[in-house]
Formats: C-alpha cells, sequence, structure tokens
C-alpha cells in the first residue's frame, strides 16, 4: 500500500503476556499498580515520544481478561475503567490518539456516548472507542440475565452504535471531531461485516502474508475500512502464551520487516501489543521507530493540534459511505 505507514499500540494490564506482571515487579518492585493514573500516563508519555498513531485502552466487564468466571491466582486480577484510564492519559499527553475498549452488551448508548464525547472534549479531538461485545455466560450474569447468540449480540452492536452516533449529533456542543473514531477487534466473517457496517477502523489478527492477504480481500469486499494488523512483540523471550495475534520475539529488524511487508500488502498500519509493556514499550519506541522512519514511511514529528481523525485521514464527522481521504 502507497502511503503514510500507520503504527499504534495497544495497552493491557502490565503487557499482554499473561505473567507479565510477575516480570514487572521483579524487575521494580516499587513499579505503579495497574489501577494507578501514574502507571498509564507513563505508557502514554512513551508512546508518544515515539510519535505513535494512538494508544488502545483494553478492558472487559470482568476483573481477568478471558471467559472464564473463576479468578485464576496466577493472573493478574483487577483493572480501571478504560475510558476513564483514557482520561488520565489524555491529561498527561498533547497529540497521541486515546482509544479506549467500552462494552455494548448491558450497556447504555447514551451513557458510553457520553462518556467517549467528554473524552474527545477533554483531549482535543484525539479520542476514539474499541467497540465491544459481552459473550460470556458468567459476564451475563452479572446483569441478571443469560448469555446470548453472537450472532444477535453483533446486531444489537449495530444498533448501539447507531444510537451513539445519534447522540453525537444532536449535542450541543458535540465532540470536537464531530464523531470520534470507532474501532473493532475482528476475527472473523461476521465481525468483518459490523466493522464495514459500523466502525472507521478495524483491527485484524494475522499469522502470516498468505493470512494476511486473504483477511485483506474479505474485508476490503465489505467496504471502505482502515485496517491494521495485531503483532504481538516481546523483546525477553517469553512466546509460550496464547494469542490470536502474531508473535514477534527480539529482533527489531525482523519487526520492522515485517511491518514493511505488510504496509506493501495493503494494511493502513500496525497495532503493536508489547508482551511486557514496561520492558518491550521502550524497545518499540527507541529502536523500531527510527528504523521505520529511515524507510520514509513514519513520521518524524506530529502536526500540532491535529485530530485523530485527522490523523488517519478520516473527515470531520464519519460518512461510512466515503472512503477515508
Amino acid at each position: 500500500m502507497s502511503g503514510e505507514l500507520h503504527v499504534a499500540v495497544a495497552l493491557d494490564g502490565y503487557g499482554w503476556h499473561r505473567q507479565a506482571w510477575r516480570t514487572t515487579l521483579r524487575d521494580d518492585p516499587d513499579a505503579p499498580s495497574v489501577l494507578s493514573g501514574d502507571h498509564w500516563a507513563a505508557l502514554a508519555v512513551t508512546a508518544e515520544r515515539g510519535l505513535l498513531d494512538f494508544v488502545s485502552v483494553d478492558d472487559a466487564l470482568t476483573p481477568q481478561p478471558g471467559r472464564r468466571a473463576q479468578i485464576s491466582p496466577g493472573r493478574l486480577a483487577g483493572r480501571g475503567d478504560a475510558v476513564l484510564t483514557a482520561a488520565r492519559i489524555a491529561a498527561a499527553t498533547e497529540h497521541i490518539g486515546v482509544i479506549p475498549v467500552a462494552t455494548v452488551t448491558h450497556t447504555a448508548p447514551r451513557r458510553v456516548a457520553g462518556a467517549i464525547a467528554t473524552l474527545d472534549a477533554v483531549s482535543a479531538g484525539r479520542a476514539g472507542w474499541q467497540v465491544r461485545v459481552s459473550t460470556s455466560a458468567h459476564e451475563a450474569a452479572l446483569f441478571g440475565g443469560a448469555a446470548a447468540e453472537p450472532g444477535a449480540l453483533f446486531d444489537d452492536a449495530m444498533g448501539f452504535v447507531d444510537a451513539a452516533r445519534r447522540c453525537w449529533d444532536d449535542a450541543d456542543p458535540p465532540p470536537p471531531q464531530g464523531h470520534p473514531v470507532i474501532a473493532a477487534l475482528a476475527h472473523t466473517t461476521r465481525i468483518y461485516e459490523f466493522a464495514a457496517a459500523a466502525a472507521d477502523l478495524v483491527f485484524i489478527t494475522p499469522s502470516d502474508d498468505d493470512e494476511l492477504r486473504a483477511i485483506l480481500a474479505e474485508v476490503t469486499a465489505l467496504g471502505d475500512l482502515l485496517v491494521y494488523a495485531d503483532v504481538v512483540v516481546t523483546f525477553g523471550g517469553d512466546t509460550e502464551f496464547g494469542s490470536d495475534a502474531a508473535i514477534l520475539d527480539g529482533c527489531v529488524e525482523e519487526i520492522v520487516d515485517l511491518i514493511v511487508r505488510w504496509h506493501d500488502i495493503g494494511v493502513h498500519g500496525v497495532r503493536l501489543r508489547p508482551a511486557v509493556q514496561h520492558r518491550d514499550l521502550p524497545v518499540i519506541v527507541d529502536r523500531v521507530v527510527p528504523l521505520l522512519q529511515r524507510t520514509g514511511r513514519f513520521r518524524s514529528a506530529y502536526r500540532n493540534s491535529e485530530t485523530l481523525r485527522a490523523r488517519l485521514g478520516l473527515r470531520r464527522t464519519a460518512d461510512r459511505n466515503v472512503a477515508p481521504l
């Protein structure tokens, strides 16, 4: 793909490895808690130093990631609300975009729309929203209900996003971007369809070049979307963990080669998932980004007062029937 290469980073807890908390606290016993604003602000400041498009902040309705109802004593438990965390990040940064996860199942559209609009205001137009549905029975039970069929959940999510957009259109005053950027993480055809109809940006999880080509063919046939490929990066040799995305270990040059190659194949950008954030994020910023800049595809500075929509080449108010600028 021609044009500017986009690079973002996904943040979750102490990192995407299930034992990232052990590594972090072993290296720095005084590391801030994942429930503290200082933890998230420091990560975002580092990411902004690398001129990244945005950070996304993961979230769920349960204390631990995954579909199990039981709390595992071997994993980190507890997380702050992603939208509130994003507001803390916005206050600590000036340029980088902020895209928190907000779950639409068991939630009121007006509440989410208002929270994301507020985030867009306090960040001066740098906000987005990664839409997530809740498919597990134990999460539904928290709200006195039963798990719904996934297809129905995405039908409901479509209506939820439409309702949120109407809230933004009817707001006085509206969010600075008109509509904050809407994103979705997609692994299957049904979610690709949801993203094409409701979102501006889709995160995909190919494992190799051939799978990337197949996913891109499917997604681009559905409509005009920005496409970021998710890639887990680790610089500590700890690759033994479950991931729905490709995992790259240790070699900065190989990571850069993959990013450039996948950009040539057709993605607009990549979203990197650091396995252990305090260790891997600085390597992304200080070693991966300079090599990408040498290719001439990645920015050397932010544009002043640039909104997230403008950075991504999207019109101020989303028109899902119009291609990105």
